[in-house]
């Protein structure tokens, strides 16, 4: 699960179409670029960590974080790695709340503090590979370790590091299968890596050692979705991000509608919602709009405003309110998206793009108030 910590949504642009941030999605597109033939695992059961007080704490912490309660998610990660210093996944979650607040606001990220707490959960997690009665929660650590990562190092554009790191930790998963074919958690990296490897390879398929596992991964992906205990909703968002590149935008609502059934504010669903209900074939702009509002909602009730975001839906609902004929609403929201013009080459995502499509907007707005 701790990748669904990690994972942006795809977002709506200026011009009307669903943008893809870089490190979105969630995750291992990243790890797929080039990355050849793994051996596939014989496939099979999710288990229960032994320690019940630490599983439990472990989703709650998990279930904060999809609430986007960073502070007391990582409060609580933290608490778990002092009482049980051994384990290593409280260091890998807190590695993945410290990417899911950076991923949600695009503020400041530490660095090194990531870095330390991959190094310690991956330490920890060979050490649990060691022992036959855990390799396979040992395994399964590893792979998220690597996964992490491999996330970090695809923000840096460090793209050596990602495929070599993305490679070794679909082999972690493959091996954690291999021992228990019902770990569903870890069928979840498992299916992203191979869907998306297939899908970027797909010029290669020629090649005799290079085969399609893309129906393999939605497989994987969909057992997750369904089955899993840590990673369930980011397999939910995984799977989303499967069925829109897919174009099976209707499987892909009914995917991403059950991650908000239970968590109806996380911003990464409702980014995917945003893209799905934009170029769904029976498009309602009704829809569309109400989605947009509902997102912006989200955005300003949040501790720390993310702008950019603020900013791409503030242009949408100036786009609708300019095909409705309500000129000064969309008056409005270009001065507002406009007040952010000083953020320029600051913010993670280019903001540039919404200040000059907003301008255009206002002044169009603007010539047809007067020409009235």
């Amino acid at each position: 699960m701790e990748r669904a910590l990690k994972i942006f949504g795809p977002r709506i642009s200026g011009e009307g179409r669903t943008d893809f941030p870089c490190g979105s999605i969630f995750r291992l597109v990243f790890m797929v670029a080039i990355a050849f033939e793994c051996p596939a695992p014989s496939m099979s059961a999710a288990q229960h960590l032994e320690e019940h007080n630490v599983h439990d704490l472990l989703l709650k912490g998990i279930d904060l974080t999809l609430k986007q309660d960073y502070p007391e998610a990582k409060a609580l990660f933290e608490s778990v790695a002092k009482s049980d210093p051994e384990n290593p996944a409280a260091y890998l979650y807190l590695a993945g709340v410290l990417q899911a607040e950076y991923a949600d606001y695009e503020n400041s990220f530490d660095q090194q503090l990531f870095d330390s707490l991959i190094a310690k959960g991956a330490a920890l997690a060979e050490h649990l590979i060691e022992n036959k009665d855990s390799a396979d929660w040992g395994y399964y650590f590893a792979g998220s370790a690597l996964s992490y990562r491999a996330y970090s190092e695809s923000e840096n554009s460090s793209w050596s590091s990602v495929i070599i790191d993305g490679m070794n930790a679909a082999k972690m998963y493959e091996r954690c299968l291999e021992i228990n074919p019902q770990f569903y958690d870890a069928m979840n990296g498992l299916g992203t890596y191979y869907y998306w490897r297939s899908k970027k390879t797909e010029f290669l398929s020629w090649l005799p050692f290079l085969s399609n596992k893309e129906r393999k991964g939605i497989d994987l992906l969909s057992q997750a979705a369904a089955n899993g205990t840590f990673e369930k909703f980011i397999a939910v968002n995984s799977l989303t991000l499967v069925f829109m590149e897919e174009k099976q935008y209707d499987s892909a609502f009914s995917v991403v509608q059950k991650g908000l059934d239970s968590y109806p504010d996380n911003r990464a669903f409702l980014w995917c919602l945003m893209g799905i209900v934009e170029n769904m074939p029976h498009r309602d702009t009704a829809v569309i709009r109400s989605v947009v509002s509902r997102m912006l909602a989200s955005v300003m009730n949040s501790p720390i405003r993310n702008q950019y975001s603020e900013a791409a839906c503030r242009l949408k609902l100036a786009q609708f309110a300019m095909e409705d004929g309500r000129y000064n609403a969309a008056i409005e929201e270009c001065k507002t998206i406009l007040q952010y013009e000083p953020l320029i080459g600051k913010t993670k995502n280019n903001i540039g793009k919404k200040i000059k499509a907003a301008k255009e907007i206002l002044e169009r707005a603007k010539e047809l108030v007067n020409s009235k």
